[in-house]
């Protein structure tokens, strides 16, 4: 992947305060019963993203209780301060935060682009009707939304509910991660190809044989996809090694690895140049 060095854009990231970053990122191998490859720490994030030559990561956070909801923001609030326009950061609200549609006023008038959803760790389907006010806010002006998507030992983030979602907001901008469904590949069907959400490729290669990822990727449209590593779980160096395994043509893996994800900020008003 040495001739994209410079150019990468990886979607799928996460980082936390100092003071709390090893235990959050052990208690995410818990959940999945993974080995972690490193630690949410920014330094040890931007010291991956030298090595693998990522110019560009996406900062995911996400509350699994709603009085973390504010801190959190605030400490991606803070960070994109000093990003150096190496960072676009989502943000987070929960089920149950009050006036969210207000925070997701406050967080975005404060250099934050996006929001990220992980259903699984706050319980919650992405087609719970409590959270649609915050689908219509994001839907009017155009926010990303970043779900995780897929786990066969729930059915919050299945398939089926970005199917529902897709016809009861049509015009969201929605990133499904993981293939678009983590550990349920084999749901996806018609239904979920026609719907208009992007996919990344993060946590998805320990368990998706690569000819599946193809058939994927086919089925999908190369349009869609976007180069995610996961990180702390997984390290870039090794899942852009993943892609290259893929053995695409250089035009659908330039998509992937940026090309599609500078297209998508420049869809939500945040040009690479300008996302800050």
């Amino acid at each position: 992947m040495t001739e994209y060095k410079g150019q990468i854009i990886d979607v799928h990231t996460h980082i936390f305060p100092e003071k709390i970053a090893a235990k959050a990122t052990a208690s995410i191998g818990d959940f999945y019963d993974l080995a972690m490859a490193s630690v949410g720490l920014r330094h040890l994030l931007e010291e991956e993203m030298q090595k693998a030559g990522v110019r560009h990561c996406f900062l995911l956070s996400t509350a699994t209780v709603k009085s973390q909801v504010c801190p959190i923001n605030d400490f991606l609030i803070e960070t994109m301060k000093t990003s150096d326009n190496k960072f676009t950061a989502f943000g987070t609200i929960h089920v149950e935060t009050e006036n969210a549609v207000d925070e997701v006023d406050r967080i975005r008038k404060n250099g934050i682009t996006g929001i990220k959803f992980h259903n699984d760790f706050q319980r919650f389907a992405v087609d719970d009707p409590r959270i649609f006010p915050v689908y219509e806010k994001a839907q009017a002006e155009k926010i990303p939304i970043m779900f995780h998507a897929g786990d066969k030992r729930y059915n919050y983030t299945n398939p089926d509910k970005f199917v529902k979602l897709s016809k009861l907001f049509p015009n969201l901008i929605v990133i499904a991660s993981h293939f678009g469904a983590y550990s349920e590949w084999d749901k996806i069907n018609d239904e979920y190809l026609e719907t208009n959400h992007y996919f990344d490729t993060s946590s998805a290669f320990f368990e998706l044989p690569f000819d599946k990822a193809r058939e994927i990727i086919k089925r999908h449209g190369e349009d869609k996809f976007l180069f995610g590593s996961d990180f702390p779980m997984w390290f870039a160096t090794n899942e852009l090694k993943n892609i290259e395994k893929l053995g695409l043509s250089p035009e659908t893996t330039e998509k992937i690895l940026f090309k599609n994800a500078e297209k998508l900020l420049e869809k939500v008003g945040k040009p690479l140049s300008m996302s800050k």
